[in-house]
Parts: structure tokens; sequence; C-alpha cells
């Protein structure tokens, strides 16, 4: 009698501390590291920026998980670029209140921006991408502010995007295949926008830091009486 019931512990109690270690394991796994802990100059601290058609109060980093890219003068001729990173991430997000895609532009794409938003409004709701003008010299400070080796180009723009998270750190998976995708070492942790694959990547570590955040809301509270919050 008492093997029967040993038995059937083993076959009950296995299966459960399997699924723990594994379900342990997808979490841990799925934290997206922090690649810059020294917190990134905010946003708002910037001067000379500009929002075009400005959709909130003010460009800021904190308390948002923030994807930044630069375009220069490369928004007319990367349009297939930037609808490929506004679809593959900014699709799945832009109903989340804490979540931003800025791009920095030179000034004069005013008519290039609402052509692309015009293009991307058939899929999408666009009135939550933003678009900021600075010139090429402010462009650079911002991205040499968030302390990555890569180099911009004369106009300011990069293929590179970058994750900011609520406190201003930098996060990205890159960095642990950097080597492999970019064969070159240092901060290279942006993601490149005119691979598919990096915006796939891209897309994942979005989810996690936001559900990162959302465990940690749910853990902090103990209850599920607070709702994801989703912009209006």
């Amino acid at each position: 009698m008492k093997k029967k019931y040993l038995v059937l512990t083993v076959l009950f109690a296995l299966p459960l501390l399997a699924y723990m270690f594994f379900a342990s394991g997808v979490y841990n796994f799925n934290r997206l590291p922090v690649v810059q802990e020294t917190p990134v100059r905010n946003l708002s601290s910037h001067q000379g920026l500009n929002e075009v058609a400005p959709t909130v109060d003010s460009l800021s980093f904190k308390n948002q998980v923030t994807v930044i890219g630069f375009l220069g003068d490369k928004l007319k001729d990367n349009v297939g670029y930037t609808a490929n990173a506004s679809m593959k991430v900014y699709k799945y997000f832009q109903e989340f209140g804490d979540f931003q895609m800025i791009y920095l532009i030179n000034p004069g794409s005013r008519d290039q921006i609402e052509e692309l938003k015009e293009e991307l409004g058939v899929i999408t709701n666009v009135d939550f991408l933003r678009f900021v003008e600075t010139t090429p010299e402010k462009a650079k400070e911002v991205l040499a502010s968030l302390g990555t080796d890569v180099l911009p180009a004369e106009d300011g723009s990069s293929l590179y995007a970058f994750v900011i998270d609520r406190d201003l750190k930098i996060r990205s998976r890159i960095v642990q295949k950097s080597e492999k995708i970019h064969k070159q070492k240092g901060n290279y942790y942006g993601y490149d926008i005119t691979r598919v694959s990096e915006m796939g990547l891209l897309q994942d570590d979005i989810k996690a830091l936001l559900a990162e955040y959302r465990l940690a809301l749910k853990k902090n509270n103990n209850s599920s009486d607070q709702e994801i919050e989703f912009r209006n």
C-alpha cells in the first residue's frame, strides 16, 4: 500500500517540480539584460528638440519604455526600413501607455513624415509614433549620451535603434550576440533597423521588458486589481 502511495506521489510531484524548474528558467531567460548601468541623460534635458505634431506634454525617457532611432536626412531614402521597424515593433506595442517609439530627424522632413504616416495609417494607428526635429549636431549629442560605440553619419543618422527602460538604463540582448551579428566588439548594443532578424529580436525583447514590469507590478501589489495601462 505504501509503495502505491509512493508511486502516486512521484507521478504527481515530479511533473510539478519539472514545471517549476523550467518556468523559473524561462523567466530568468526572458529578463532583458541591462547593458548600461549608468542612467542615460534624459531626453528632456537636451535642448533644441522640436517634436512634429506632439502627442504628449513633453519628451522624456523617464517612466517610459523607449525605442529611439536616428534618421537624420534619411527618412525618404530609408522609408522601407523605417516602415519595417514601425510595423515590426511599434504596431504591436503602441497601445501600451508606457511605450514610445521616437525618431530623431533633421528639419525639412515634414512632408515625408506625413506620407509615411499615411501609408502606415492604413494598417495601424500612428497617432503615437513620434518624430522629433533637431540638428545633426544635436542628434549626435543624443546618440553619444547613450554611451554606445556606434558612430553616426554626418547628418546625425544611424542604422541602429536603442531600447531605454523606465529608469533610463539601456537594455539589449544584442550585446550577447554582438560578435556573431556585427562581428565586432564594443558597445554595439543597438538593433540594426535594416535587418529583419534584428527587428524580430527587438520585438521579442520589448515583450520581455514590458512583461518584466507587469510581473513586478503584480508582485509588488500582490493583487490583480490594477490593469495594464493602455492608451485611450
